[in-house]
């Protein structure tokens, strides 16, 4: 998927020497010390100074990057759905996120959608004169200078940094015979076409690549281009708009305040909306929300839509929640502040909202607090009749306190004979017997975390009692090596909130998706610094966004390369 280019020519090779255009040349030799004074640089080793970690040079764009990147670089309204085509790309096992750059290969199937979409958006490109107009530098009568001046600007926005001379030479020499190749395209539009169809095939499109190889110590610099293309990645799911661009051109990108200022300033674009939700959706598994599916003949009244509307109320919160709002764990944890129509409303027991228009309501701070006892959660987790606290306790063990638990052994026994017992006396029956295979993840980590969500119902709503039985959602959590009763789970919400290993654990996880990769001990550093801050000040989360983009790890790489 090298595109026919030379990758010793292009700074990426074996062979390259001290890279391409971005190794370091804008005098990024002290880059993460200006952005990172406030991190201990002074102490060396994983639990000390803030280093990164071995990585890859060439991380493949998502095919949600790619669709982002292609709208971008043609300055499109909506994506081309070209992507569409492209062959699902496997998981990472044990990491959440779509952006794992080990998992990201280019197989024959995937190549060949990359060829055919190339195809495609070079032809779109040509045939829709505001991209033309957009893209095309002007016509002075010179069309050799005209075409070196496209492949200049078109291929440094496409690349993600300036061209190579060799690059310019080549790709500017594909202009005078390229109207012979295409029917309908003729002139300059052509070379155009053939330049924009080639770049799109090209490692250097396809790969975020980082060439820079000066090492000082333990870590390499990074250039101002590639700490944007970080950025914007990390940020946008996108490549560097014109702004960053200029920036990094002037070589000023991580100098003083200006990587926070960009990075603030790209926060507050529409596009790290969904972003932060994409985050969001993959940690809280907001998709098996759209699995929910109370029975009829227990819930006669629950909407046949309740797993779409329960992903709307999810993204809804988390959007206003944290990006309007400015909110971090504790509002996630902890709000009593919901988003729902007429049918999540009735479920919630809100009075005075009608219609399919979500809107902002407070629920009963004594009922529910924060992101867990809201509709999607306790809907998504539970049976067609009961409530299921073992999915809903093995959820918040794994993904809220990053507790590692063990597989499920391979026999699991048969449900015991429910008549009489309520849901949390059968779940005890079947996974707490003295001795069990079952009984040491159960009792200790898994049950506690799921009871005190009794009180919900397969719908999401609100109960006291199961099967003529005051329900029972009192329990004992182990948390940071305590164990701490909470008597339901608005008790546990703000159990959670106050929790270190919750802070921990959601750093970690921003950590991890701004790296594309899971966790290493290199990042420990990094992660108690954003953790203690949310804790100890209530740092939102566009807080730590920002205190990782200036971060040495992010600024620079590790000098040791993953094969």
């Amino acid at each position: 998927c090298y595109g026919g280019l030379d990758l010793d020519a292009a700074g990426i090779g074996p062979n390259s020497g001290s890279g391409g255009t971005d190794s370091g040349s804008d005098s990024d030799t002290d880059s993460g010390s200006d952005s990172d004074s406030d991190s201990d640089s002074d102490t060396d080793g994983p639990n000390g100074a803030e280093l990164p970690a071995p990585s890859s040079r060439l991380a493949r764009l998502t095919h949600t990057q790619w669709e982002n990147t292609v709208q971008d670089l043609l300055y499109l309204d909506a994506p081309t759905g070209f992507s569409d085509s492209f062959r699902a790309d496997p998981s990472n096992a044990g990491y959440l996120f779509e952006n794992s750059a080990a998992a990201l290969e280019v197989d024959g199937p995937l190549w060949s959608g990359y060829q055919v979409a190339a195809v495609e958006t070079a032809s779109l490109a040509v045939t829709t004169p505001s991209v033309l107009t957009a893209i095309l530098p002007v016509d002075d009568g010179d069309s050799a200078a005209r075409a070196e001046a496209f492949v200049r600007d078109f291929g440094m926005r496409a690349f993600r940094r300036p061209l190579e001379e060799d690059e310019v030479i080549a790709y500017a020499a594909l202009f005078p015979g390229a109207a012979e190749l295409y029917d309908e395209t003729t002139g300059f539009e052509a070379g155009v076409q053939l330049v924009v169809e080639t770049m799109l095939q090209s490692p250097h499109f396809l790969y975020r690549i980082e060439s820079s190889t000066e090492a000082q110590g333990d870590v390499i610099a990074l250039g101002d281009f590639e700490v944007a293309q970080r950025l914007s990645y990390f940020l946008l799911d996108s490549m560097p708009d014109d702004e960053l661009f200029d920036v990094a051109i002037e070589g000023s990108l991580t100098q003083g305040d200006v990587l926070e200022d960009q990075a603030r300033r790209l926060l507050a674009d529409p596009r790290a909306k969904k972003v932060v939700e994409s985050f969001h959706d993959d940690l809280f598994d907001a998709q098996s929300y759209l699995g929910a599916s109370p029975s009829p003949a227990f819930y006669p009244d629950a909407p046949a839509d309740l797993g779409e509307l329960a992903v709307q109320e999810f993204h809804t919160f988390v959007e206003r929640t944290l990006v309007d709002d400015q909110g971090g764990v504790y509002d996630l944890l902890t709000s009593s502040v919901a988003y729902v129509n007429d049918d999540l409303a009735a479920i919630y027991g809100v009075t005075g909202v009608t219609g399919d228009e979500f809107q902002r309501v407070e629920l009963d701070p004594e009922l529910r607090r924060g992101i867990f006892t809201q509709v999607g959660f306790l809907a998504g987790n539970a049976t067609g009749v009961q409530p299921d606290p073992i999915h809903r306790g093995a959820f918040i063990s794994e993904r809220i306190t990053c507790s590692e638990l063990p597989p499920p052994p391979d026999v699991i026994p048969p449900l015991p004979d429910v008549e009489g017992l309520t849901n949390r006396e059968a779940i005890e029956e079947l996974t707490e017997e003295p001795g069990s295979s079952c009984a040491g993840c159960h009792t200790t980590f898994i049950n506690p975390m799921g009871f005190p969500f009794e009180n919900y119902d397969s719908t999401g709503a609100f109960r006291t009692m199961d099967d003529g039985k005051t329900v029972d959602a009192a329990t004992t959590v182990i948390l940071d090596g305590q164990e701490t009763p909470v008597a339901n789970a608005v008790e546990l919400a703000e159990v959670l909130a106050e929790s270190p290993a919750v802070h921990n654990c959601y750093a970690k996880h921003w950590v991890e998706y701004a790296s594309g990769r899971p966790a290493l001990p290199e990042d420990e550093a990094l992660v108690q610094r954003l953790a203690a801050a949310s804790l100890d000040s209530s740092a939102s989360m566009q807080d730590t966004l920002i205190e990782i983009v200036k971060s040495q790890p992010f600024t620079t790489r590790s000098a040791f390369e993953l094969e």
